[in-house]
């Protein structure tokens, strides 16, 4: 049996506080990388393709989402290859979406969690293995739903689990909310040839022996999720010896690129220098294709002499824009917080007084030993599924403040930043 295996496809994503064209550019890129996911499963000829949850972002899917993917389920079904979907926590089997849609009779949805087997076939309808799935029937599965999964007995046909789960020992599972939670041990003692997962959005093997694998997310939906998106294609023709190989769907990439080195960059060509310089050698050795499209986050840190100049709105978004144009992106993204006159936090942190004090506490928090007697309750913009841990959030929310406490304590009346 051979077979695509993608995820978390997350349609109709908002991408919220990005400009309207960018917003516009980034939601049709998912649909195009879903429509390259067909190509590739036409091409190679594969028997089914496998999405494990959050095809949508949401329980609702607008009309040229909805339009796209029926179009391209369709163009599967001419070439008679099987869709096997099991539903996620962003589009649980009782949202409006997956209920109302007129899904092809190529395509199995698996929405809620009773365990259900697919039987794949060939194009002469002998069969050549089974997918065994169960799906979030709400928003909030909270049951381990890879318990009552079971492989079919008495057949030597490749046998495939398909679910929507968190596994507790998963790389990169922090800004997920645990639903479904799964462990290793569960998944590895089932008995199936090969599991499909969704929900965590880096790509990664959990297992080789029987292979556990999540395909990460179709296309990067924000500044964490760097690097190449797309979906495994598997063979499973010898269950013993399986083939997994990753094929990279979306155009669109996320990367995030720090930026050091700027003492002497006193002008914005200066600045735009040292940017331009750190990506051609961050993109040498992985430089994407002639059509990929860049979303790049840039970090500037370190002891700046125009630091002040990197305070102010009007001044980045010139220097966003400048950036863009030179490195042929489609948005940059300039953080400058951890920017600083120029004089080194070390020869301050040990000082007793207000600035040592305010320091020591920041560092204290970026390791994690300070929570700042704060509960979950106390931060209106913490969601745990977005931003992981308490702990994990605070450093994000602090991350540049020692720098700018200092800057703020330490620069005279002339603003040279001298002590």
């Amino acid at each position: 049996m051979r077979f695509i295996h993608i995820a978390d496809v997350h349609l109709d994503t908002a991408f919220a506080g990005r400009s309207e064209e960018v917003r516009s550019r980034l939601r049709e890129a998912a649909r195009e990388a879903f429509a390259r996911c067909v190509d590739t499963a036409v091409s190679e000829r594969v028997h089914a393709v496998l999405i494990a949850g959050d095809l949508f972002d949401g329980p609702r899917l607008s009309f040229g989402s909805e339009g796209v993917l029926l179009r391209q389920l369709a163009v599967l079904a001419e070439a008679g290859i099987q869709v096997v979907y099991a539903t996620g926590n962003h589009d649980p089997g009782s949202g409006p979406s997956v209920q109302d849609l007129a899904w092809p009779d190529n395509v199995t949805v698996i929405a809620g969690a009773e365990s259900v087997t697919v039987t794949i076939v060939n194009r002469g309808g002998d069969p050549v293995g089974y997918v065994t799935g169960a799906g979030h029937g709400t928003a909030r599965e909270t049951a381990d739903l890879a318990g009552g999964l079971r492989p079919p007995t008495a057949t030597r046909l490749p046998r495939v689990a398909l679910l929507h789960t968190q596994v507790t020992s998963a790389s990169g599972s922090e800004p997920h909310q645990a639903y479904a939670p799964s462990n290793p041990e569960t998944l590895r003692g089932a008995g199936f040839d090969y599991w499909a997962l969704g929900h965590v959005h880096q790509r990664q093997a959990l297992s080789a022996d029987p292979p556990v694998h999540y395909p990460g997310n179709l296309q990067g939906r924000n500044a964490r999720e760097t690097g190449p998106k797309g979906g495994l294609l598997v063979s499973l023709h010898d269950s013993r010896h399986p083939v997994v190989e990753f094929r990279e769907f979306t155009r669109v990439r996320w990367e995030t690129l720090a930026v050091t080195g700027l003492e002497r960059a006193r002008t914005m060509d200066a600045l735009v220098e040292r940017v331009v310089d750190s990506w051609e050698r961050a993109r040498s050795p992985d430089p994407g294709s002639d059509r990929t499209e860049w979303m790049v986050t840039v970090d500037l840190s370190g002891p700046s002499p125009v630091w002040r100049k990197l305070r102010e709105q009007e001044e980045l978004e010139a220097l966003e824009q400048e950036c863009a144009d030179c490195l042929g992106a489609m948005s940059v993204r300039i953080r400058a917080g951890g920017t600083h006159a120029t004089v080194r936090l070390e020869d301050h942190i040990d000082r007793q007084d207000a600035l040592g004090a305010s320091l020591r506490l920041c560092r204290r928090v970026a390791a994690g030993d300070e929570r700042l007697g704060l509960a979950e309750a106390d931060l209106a913009g913490f969601d745990r599924e977005r931003h992981g841990s308490l702990e994990a959030y605070l450093r994000r929310l602090l991350d540049g403040a020692d720098a700018e406490i200092m800057a703020r304590m330490l620069t005279d009346a002339a603003g040279t930043g001298a002590p």
